[in-house]
């Protein structure tokens, strides 16, 4: 079973694709379960703040769910920025709605640093330091927030090639993101393979392969697959890689989510 669990469309500010274009390229791909995780952000300095309208994008759901009905899944979903730091804007969105299933991601590292600007690299006055900071704030997120799958654990790593010039290595950062994975087991929740980096040309997915491993040997087993298509030439785009780095660390089935409880379906 081929799955996309984090996709976008033009319910999230940085991306221009309908639902049906993208609902289209996943038939056309063979993808038979996708989720569209649209950007849920509050933090007042990002373009994407307070831009998502949930009711509208429920009746285009609906609408799509009639039209693809046996042909395609369709999930609703929502991808939380900093869950723990606005847990009163995010609390009554979660609970008003009836979402499949949520993602939980750290954008923000501090009030006006993004980690995909220039500035998160330099602002720690180290860019191995500013890696360090993120990491720790993921653990708080991990252990407060608000969501089922934490996202692209390492999303710095896909900006600004040029200030590491490579020499960026997860591992040294393995004690903070086992800290991270032990509140994920504990708490039920769940991480993905994110294979966006990929299309950038860079070496690997979000998170490397080592992090999928730690996660599997401290016995987790909620795992999803999200290719963060915002157009749909990108659906789908890369998940038989990931599937290879689950298969890799020890998976034998990914979960898929339903009024935000998983279940799991055989790795392809």
């Amino acid at each position: 079973m081929l799955v996309d669990y984090h996709c976008h469309t033009n319910f999230s500010a940085d991306s221009v694709a309908t639902m049906t274009d993208q609902c289209e390229s996943a038939i056309n791909k063979g993808v038979t379960q996708i989720a569209f995780t649209e950007h849920e952000d509050y933090n007042p300095d990002d373009v994407t703040s307070f831009f998502f309208k949930h009711d509208a994008y429920l009746e285009e759901l609906t609408r799509c769910r009639e039209r693809y009905a046996g042909r395609l899944i369709i999930r609703a979903a929502i991808e939380v920025s900093e869950p723990h730091v606005y847990p009163q804007l995010a609390g009554p969105v979660l609970a008003n709605y009836h979402w499949d299933f949520v993602l939980g991601s750290l954008h923000w590292i501090k009030p006006g640093i993004n980690a995909y600007l220039e500035e998160f690299m330099t602002y720690a006055g180290d860019w191995r330091q500013s890696f360090r900071n993120y990491f720790t704030e993921m653990t708080t997120l991990a252990r407060e927030g608000d969501f089922d799958i934490l996202s692209h654990i390492d999303y710095p790593s896909r900006y600004n090639q040029h200030i590491h010039s490579g020499n960026y290595d997860i591992t040294e950062y393995e004690a903070i993101i086992r800290e991270v994975l032990r509140n994920i087991i504990a708490r039920g929740k769940g991480i993905e393979i994110n294979p966006s980096p990929w299309r950038k040309g860079l070496a690997a997915p979000n998170p490397p392969a080592a992090v999928v491993s730690w996660y599997r040997e401290m016995g987790g087993e909620i795992l999803t697959l999200g290719s963060d298509s915002h157009a749909p030439k990108d659906v789908g785009a890369d998940i038989d890689l990931a599937m290879a780095i689950a298969k890799d660390a020890g998976f034998t089935h990914i979960a898929v989510f339903e009024q935000r409880k998983p279940a799991f379906v055989e790795l392809a």
